[in-house]
């Protein structure tokens, strides 16, 4: 190795980056309010690259950060996520007086193609990937994803007491990302399959329970999805997010104005929304899906 030279990591143990104070203060108070899954993800991408540079926040040159970015593998998608989250520390870091300059634009966020319409699946596929499930639980739990857009931690987190009957199906009023409250409509169909799955009368119930009546796991509704989409002979990459996905597909083809979707999907941007209108030429799911 060269006088200087700084030594590469090993690839069979995760760099670490150096302790200080003041960077875990900048990062705490960054991540403050942020969704669990959000902080987490944001926080191993900061820390990653903390450790790639060897060096403490206010020290960051932007040939720090390009060096980083070029040094980055993997999926397009991953590697503009972790510059994004870099990125928006330094730029908040500097905003809040933290650090002594925004390096953040030297590296611009690359455009991505959109390979939304990859993702959506027809409603033939939806309907075998439900249909094809035998157990009435498990039926429900897919039939509940794609009736409602709920993403995979919401769906495990919903309550009897965050229910509410109406005159057609019912509401669930929805803790989701970003810390931001929602209601969402289920359809009278689906109303009726969770109604019929309930054998805990307590407020705290889960919506849709696990197998031991318990609270759903997000690894066993990521498992039982893998599983239905597998006997659906579907592509191995379908998960619970395709059918968030295609809810909002559907929603549009079949007339659901885009700010109903948008609504029922908690996207804080119509354009997110009106991306899925796009993806496939063709106000409450009951009425527009078919299920």
């Amino acid at each position: 190795m060269v006088s200087g030279d700084r030594a590469m990591p090993s690839t069979d143990e995760a760099p670490k980056a150096p302790q200080n104070s003041a960077d875990n203060l900048l990062i705490k108070t960054w991540l403050h309010n942020r969704g669990e899954n959000t902080r987490r993800a944001y926080e191993s991408d900061v820390r990653a690259f903390l450790a790639h540079v060897g060096k403490t926040l206010p020290e960051v040159t932007a040939p720090d950060l390009q060096n980083w970015f070029d040094s980055l593998t993997g999926a397009d998608a991953t590697r503009r996520r972790k510059l994004m989250a870099v990125k928006s520390l330094l730029s908040y870091g500097a905003a809040m007086e933290m650090l002594p300059r925004d390096v953040g634009p030297a590296v611009r966020v690359p455009k991505m193609r959109d390979s939304l319409h990859e993702r959506i699946l027809t409603q033939e596929q939806v309907r075998n990937l439900i249909d094809g499930e035998t157990d009435p639980r498990r039926r429900t739990m897919l039939r509940v994803l794609y009736a409602t857009g709920l993403r995979i931690s919401e769906l495990c987190a919903v309550r009897w007491k965050d229910l509410k009957r109406r005159q057609q199906g019912g509401v669930a009023h929805v803790f989701g990302k970003g810390g931001k409250n929602r209601t969402v409509e289920i359809p009278a169909k689906v109303w009726k399959e969770i109604v019929a799955l309930r054998v805990d009368s307590r407020p705290e119930a889960p919506m849709v329970p696990g197998h031991d009546g318990g609270p759903l796991s997000v690894d066993a509704v990521h498992r039982s999805v893998k599983r239905a989409a597998k006997r659906a002979g579907l592509p191995s990459q379908v998960s619970a997010h395709w059918l968030r996905h295609a809810y909002a597909s559907h929603m549009q083809d079949n007339g659901a104005p885009a700010h109903v979707v948008q609504q029922q999907l908690g996207h804080t941007s119509l354009a997110t929304t009106t991306r899925y209108s796009h993806a496939r030429e063709g106000a409450g799911a009951g009425k527009f899906l078919d299920l």
